[in-house]
């Protein structure tokens, strides 16, 4: 590994560790050494650390790292160089960084990280090499995620931390607005202004109109990055997987996901079914789980309590094999996926990952292995070993919001959640039954009903900071405006904030008393 060595403001060593000779380099500005060093030390990792952190940093754990075409850093020493009123314009899951854990972000630390130099030659050309270097490589992350490179926020690069250690946010916004407007565009500078002025009481009105004439990074000409690609062997596929499939009324749609299943070049070892049906009276209705031979074993469970949540806690409770596929029951399924999905789990070794699951017709749009805001409760594979305190959340049941939560669980547990364009489902979106039932919600008796649903403000109060509320609800007031009835814009705002609270207490209702 190549280590450059800095005080925030300029270098003060670059020492190849293979031979612990210095390096020497011509560039003067930070950035500009590290891409300078990507180019002269191909195949190698690039490490850099400031020199206040320079006792702490884990070089063994470096030294294990293979050269791959992630970006880690932690922020220890100084805190990242955003407000954390970017919230108010970013609600992704990668702004509220859990850093306890390894943890998906686009938020890059100056004070230790790594990025293999082949990765960094990849983007080099796209990413000015600006002069604060914390800025450089938080742009590198939130341009290079959508296009492959793989983010982390890492603690095991210290020896040592904190275990009450919380993120830190700049007090200071210069960067911030020129971080918005080298990654969106001007309206979003307009609507972070416009709510820091409505939510804090101040703007910034010099770095503000100097963002406004700031030109946009162009992001077109970046190319996906390559990955390394490994040669299979048969213990490639020695790892087993179990097929959790929740179900309610599609008898025959769910029989040709079955036969897809049975049609696998490589089988899953069991196939764990849930069957709801909430009538009391009723029996099971797939009589061919036991006329049919099947070339696994299925685990059926029949039961009267609807609602996906606690059918797929059922099935998890009974999850034997090394890997867990949720999977819904309308799925059509190649003969070849269940194969490649071993593959890939050999290839990237993840712990979760979500599949290109679309209807018929629609075409792809990523093309590239990325790290997923979402996660595909119904076309997402989990190692089970990361399960052991996870389940879907019943406060969601019977409402939405309950796989982007699983979701959640997890990232803050150190479990990344890929996505992987090449192992492709195709979702049939059946019209009829399912696993989801309609229950009449205890807020639909009020005269306002609440906006919006309470459960996908539940996952916002959950997992989100005060500011990406915040940001959500201007969003969700600016969008709903054109939609309703009520044109003027007072009478809107007071009914708007009267339905808002009235979500806020359902959804802290929900929180408290699972249901």
């Amino acid at each position: 590994m190549i280590v450059l060595k800095h005080n925030g403001d300029r270098a003060i060593s670059v020492i190849d560790r293979n031979t612990f000779k210095t390096v020497p380099v011509k560039a003067v500005v930070l950035s500009e050494i590290l891409i300078e060093l990507a180019h002269e030390f191909t195949g190698r990792t690039l490490v850099w650390v400031h020199q206040d952190v320079n006792d702490l940093v884990n070089f063994d754990f470096l030294r294990s790292l293979k050269t791959t075409n992630n970006l880690l850093s932690f922020a220890v020493a100084h805190p990242y160089i955003l407000s954390e009123e970017m919230g108010f314009i970013d609600q992704s899951v990668f702004l509220n960084v859990n850093q306890k854990v390894t943890y998906p972000t686009y938020l890059m630390s100056a004070d230790v990280g790594c990025i293999a130099a082949n990765a960094l030659q990849h983007f080099a050309s796209n990413i000015p090499a600006h002069i604060n270097f914390d800025l450089f490589l938080t742009l590198l992350a939130k341009l290079g995620m959508p296009n492959g490179l793989l983010c982390y926020s890492e603690p095991h690069l210290l020896q040592s931390k904190s275990s009450d250690f919380k993120m830190r946010f700049s007090k200071k916004q210069k960067l911030t607005y020129s971080f918005i407007a080298a990654t969106k565009s001007r309206a979003w500078l307009l609507l972070y202004e416009f709510q820091r002025l409505i939510y804090t009481r101040s703007i910034s009105p010099f770095y503000f109109f100097k963002a406004l004439v700031q030109k946009k990074i162009d992001t077109s000409t970046i190319g996906y990055l390559p990955r390394n690609e490994i040669r299979f062997t048969d213990n490639s596929l020695s790892e087993s997987i179990d097929v959790v499939i929740p179900t309610m009324g599609r008898k025959l749609i769910l029989h040709q996901t079955l036969r897809d299943l049975a049609a696998q070049s490589v089988h899953p070892k069991y196939v764990v079914l849930i069957e709801q049906n909430p009538d009391f009276d009723s029996i099971s209705d797939l009589d061919y789980l036991h006329t049919e031979r099947w070339p696994f074993e299925i685990k059926h469970t029949f039961t009267h309590q609807t609602g996906a949540c606690n059918a797929r806690n059922l099935a998890l409770d009974q999850v034997t094999s090394e890997w867990v596929f949720l999977a819904d029951d309308d799925l059509r399924i190649s003969s070849d996926f269940l194969e490649n999905t071993l593959k890939f789990i050999s290839n990237n070794k993840p712990k979760a990952f979500t599949v290109s699951c679309l209807q018929e017709g629609e075409e792809e749009q990523v093309q590239s292995v990325i790290q997923w805001e979402a996660f595909g409760s119904g076309c997402s594979l989990v190692k089970t070993s990361v399960l052991n305190t996870i389940r879907f959340d019943l406060a969601f049941e019977y409402g939405f919001g309950e796989d982007a939560d699983f979701g959640m669980q997890l990232r803050n547990s150190g479990v990344d959640i890929l996505y992987t364009p090449f192992l492709k489902l195709i979702h049939l979106k059946a019209p009829s039954g399912g696993f989801r039932t309609q229950v009449k919600k205890p807020w639909e008796n009020q005269k306002n009903e609440p906006k919006p649903s309470p459960t996908v403000l539940a996952f916002f109060l959950k997992h989100k900071s005060e500011f990406q509320i915040l940001g959500y609800k201007t969003l969700l007031f600016l969008k709903f405006y054109k939609n309703q009835s009520v044109k003027n814009p007072f009478s809107y705002l007071r009914q708007m904030q009267k339905r808002w609270s009235l979500s806020k207490y359902w959804a802290q209702k929900l929180l408290s008393e699972k249901q």
